[in-house]
């Protein structure tokens, strides 16, 4: 599949919304999901999602196709933990439009977050992905990520 990655642009922003929102809401557990509603889960997420969306020290990476349809996106940026001192890239999403999946586009998309996590000097690429997620997490592993910390819950 012919695929162009490029630097996300304004007139983007709204696929990029909507598919995080997305993503956001499936990714949730149906026991926390139960409790409210998307509009709820929208209000809470919007404003922790704008810094990383904004921050200048972060990137969204869009796929495109030879016809300049998106074919996925993913947002990349810096982090840390109260673990390390030391920042590290981290892949905050990834996104492929339906009918561009098991195409090579996210394999696209990984491998220009990882370039751009060294062109800023980072020794490591991290993510998070929903323990349901079997698909993803099959891509991850597949790519060379491992489990470094499992988040547990149960309800109470």
């Amino acid at each position: 599949m012919d695929i162009r990655i490029r630097e996300a642009t304004r007139e983007d922003q709204d696929l990029i919304w909507k598919a995080t929102m997305e993503t956001v809401w499936n990714d949730l557990p149906p026991d926390e999901r139960r409790h409210f509603d998307r509009a709820t889960l929208e209000r809470h997420f919007r404003p922790h999602a704008k810094q990383v969306l904004e921050s200048t020290d972060n990137s969204i990476l869009v796929a495109e196709g030879p016809d300049a349809s998106i074919l996925g996106y993913a947002i990349v940026g810096s982090a840390s933990t109260m673990l390390s001192p030391v920042p590290f890239g981290f892949v905050y999403d990834v996104w492929v439009a339906p009918e561009a999946r098991r195409r090579g586009v996210a394999r696209r998309l990984l491998a220009a977050a990882e370039d751009w996590c060294r062109a800023q000097g980072y020794r490591k690429l991290k993510l998070e992905v929903a323990a349901s997620n079997v698909a993803a997490r099959a891509l991850y592993t597949a790519d060379g990520f491992a489990e470094e910390r499992i988040f547990m819950g149960r309800p109470l």
